[in-house]
């Protein structure tokens, strides 16, 4: 097969890691995910917020699950190349307290060797959660 033998199959593989990793771990609540895919030793930057293996991801994990529920993550477009995989995404959730629905869009960028994630980097709308959240609109809050 043309792909496979150019490498392609491979990076179809971690694109495909990447998606599971987004359905498994935040549409299906696996934590056990985690621990498959984002080893000691991997690093996550979540805007200026740097998480490192599985246990500082897990609080990171486990503080969005306790503020929010019924999430559901959906890829928009996911792109890879080489060892990266991109994937610009929306996430619909319900916060916890008040019930009240929101909906986000974010990017996440992640290296994926040896079928792990070494290293990812996301940024979500922060701003527009928080005017969700609050009633105001995004630029009223700045």
């Amino acid at each position: 097969d043309f792909c496979l033998s150019r490498g392609l199959g491979d990076v179809y593989k971690r694109q495909q890691l990447v998606l599971r990793w987004f359905d498994e771990v935040w549409n299906q609540g696996r934590r056990e995910t985690i621990f498959e895919l984002f080893p000691e030793g991997s690093h996550l930057y979540d805007g200026a917020a740097k998480l490192s293996g599985p246990d500082e991801f897990c609080r990171f994990y486990d503080g969005l699950r306790a503020d929010f529920s019924d999430f559901r993550f959906s890829p928009i477009v996911s792109l890879a190349e080489g060892d990266l995989v991109g994937v610009h995404w929306s996430a619909e959730f319900r916060q916890t307290v008040t019930g009240k629905p929101v909906k986000i869009t974010g990017t996440s960028l992640v290296r994926v060797e040896n079928g792990v994630f070494t290293e990812a980097w996301q940024n979500w709308d922060n701003a527009g959660l928080a005017a969700q959240l609050s009633g105001q609109t995004a630029a009223s809050l700045f």
